[in-house]
């Protein structure tokens, strides 16, 4: 299912910015508390970025 929720997160340019995610997916590492990454685009250069979205954002891709 698409991810239609805006979060702010931070451009790799330097701007804050409320977008919506392309996905969203779990990253757990071993022995520890895992965490959940968005996958956004840039507006202004087009390039994707990664950064972390809040712990009760659903899954989505």
């Amino acid at each position: 299912m698409p991810c239609t929720e805006k979060v702010k997160v931070k451009t790799p340019s330097g701007r804050e910015l409320e977008l919506v995610p392309v996905k969203v997916w779990q990253l757990n590492p071993r022995g520890r508390k895992g965490v959940k990454v968005g996958l956004f685009q840039d507006p202004e250069s087009g390039r994707y970025f990664r950064t972390k979205v809040p712990e009760n954002y659903p899954l989505c891709s």
